[in-house]
């Protein structure tokens, strides 16, 4: 297996976790992006349906990457 494929899987690897996490917890997603800048702020409910919505495009884009490459080696 070629580095810059292993790369690019580790990168989407990484990337579908946090997709994971946007879906699952999107607080926490929040909280990852904006919160730990800001003391004492809540995110707003269309703040956590856009980490919803975003975390569900990083996991079929990530997704499609790897099987992407896996069908290459």
């Amino acid at each position: 297996m070629n580095l810059t494929y292993l790369f690019i899987i580790v990168i989407a690897s990484i990337v579908l976790i946090f997709g994971f996490i946007n879906i699952f917890a999107p607080k926490t997603g929040w909280w990852l992006e904006i919160g730990w800048r800001i003391k004492d702020a809540e995110p707003s409910h269309a703040a956590l349906i856009m980490n919803r919505v975003s975390g569900g495009f990083m996991i079929i884009i990530a997704s499609i990457i790897i099987y992407r490459i896996i069908q290459l080696v």
